[in-house]
């Protein structure tokens, strides 16, 4: 089984047209939750100083996770400073709680009308 996770931390305003995209492209599943962090823009003004961001989990198969990572990127760019990141890692292992299984590759191909060949990093533009 060759399986990656997905992480990424973006900020809340962008979760629509992260989500819209995602779901475009055939992602069937995520989780997101509240995070709250520090990058390299430092926030004097915020008390606490840690910025709210949402952080966004998925898995999918090896084949996928480039292609996904980039579209997140994309999407959730604006042009300022500290806005996330994208983390790919590899998972061992996997199962599904519903149906007391392994998953499988298959189980994470991409349901949408296309695989996004026109997604490239924010370098490429």
């Amino acid at each position: 089984m060759s399986l990656k996770k997905v992480t990424a931390i973006f900020d809340e305003l962008r979760l629509h047209d992260v989500e819209t995209a995602l779901l475009d492209l055939g992602v069937a599943g995520y989780t997101v939750y509240p995070v709250k962090g520090r990058g390299k823009y430092y926030d004097h003004f915020n008390e606490g100083r840690l910025v709210p961001h949402l952080q966004m989990d998925l898995y999918t198969n090896t084949e996928n996770a480039e292609t996904i990572a980039k579209l997140i990127m994309n999407t959730a760019h604006v042009n300022a400073d500290s806005e996330g990141l994208v983390c790919i890692s590899p998972v061992d292992e996997l199962y599904w709680i519903h149906g007391l299984r392994p998953s499988s590759e298959q189980d994470f191909d991409l349901k949408g009308s296309s695989t996004r060949n026109d997604v490239v990093s924010p370098d490429e533009n």
